[in-house]
């Protein structure tokens, strides 16, 4: 079984467009403008994704990972990934970026006072690798979504 969109779907107009690369300054730009992604690290041996809140400086970001309660020895000096996105809605596209890098508990480069009691984990992100694509939705997800039966086709 193959899925496909309706007929008349606007699957094949964004061909072209889907997964094309961003410039890695405009990669810096756009995480500028956004301040929630998510960071995929080993904890216990096993993949962990968690959505964190983060502030960018300069080239290296500061990411809370709220009450997680990761081990300090899954955070330091360990490779991790961290993504951020915007997608919008009524236009249904929008960008990714991913960082690949290592991370550290964050030290006094960040700071450790804000004024409020400090449950949660402060890591800093180096990056070593920063790749960005622009993307629009899937219109097969889309279908689905909508309750269209995908269409069958024989093998």
């Amino acid at each position: 079984m193959y899925l496909r969109p309706r007929p008349g779907a606007y699957f094949h107009s964004l061909m072209g467009v889907q997964n094309a690369p961003i410039p890695v300054q405009r990669c810096w730009e756009l995480l500028a403008t956004a301040s929630v992604g998510r960071v995929a690290l080993s904890v216990r041996a096993l993949p962990v994704v968690v959505p964190v809140q983060y502030y960018l400086s300069g080239q290296r970001l500061a990411v809370c990972l709220g009450h997680q309660q990761i081990p300090e020895r899954a955070l330091d000096q360990t490779v991790i990934a961290f993504t951020a996105d915007a997608i919008d809605s009524v236009a249904r596209s929008g960008w990714v970026v991913q960082v690949q890098g290592h991370a550290g508990i964050a030290g006094p480069r960040f700071g450790n006072e804000c004024g409020y009691p400090a449950a949660a984990q402060l890591v800093e992100i180096i990056p070593h690798v920063l790749t960005g694509y622009y993307m629009d939705v899937c219109p097969i997800i889309d279908c689905l979504l909508q309750g269209a039966a995908p269409a069958a086709e024989a093998e």
